[in-house]
């Protein structure tokens, strides 16, 4: 993906997060693999670095 292209998918991840936070609806979709380590690095405060590759790749 390109930089607009990944800003969309953060928009749309961000809009998601304030429609939850403001209504009843719960996806109670639980995180895959790769968005648990985001996860996790977010909340033991990592420094975010930059991805050269696709981490979903294997």
């Amino acid at each position: 993906m390109n930089v607009d292209q990944h800003l969309k998918v953060a928009q749309w991840h961000i809009e998601q997060a304030r429609l939850h936070a403001t209504s009843q609806h719960a996806c109670g979709c639980p995180a895959n693999e790769h968005y648990q380590k985001i996860i996790d690095e977010v909340e033991a405060g990592t420094k975010i670095e930059e991805e050269l590759v696709c981490s979903t790749e294997k």
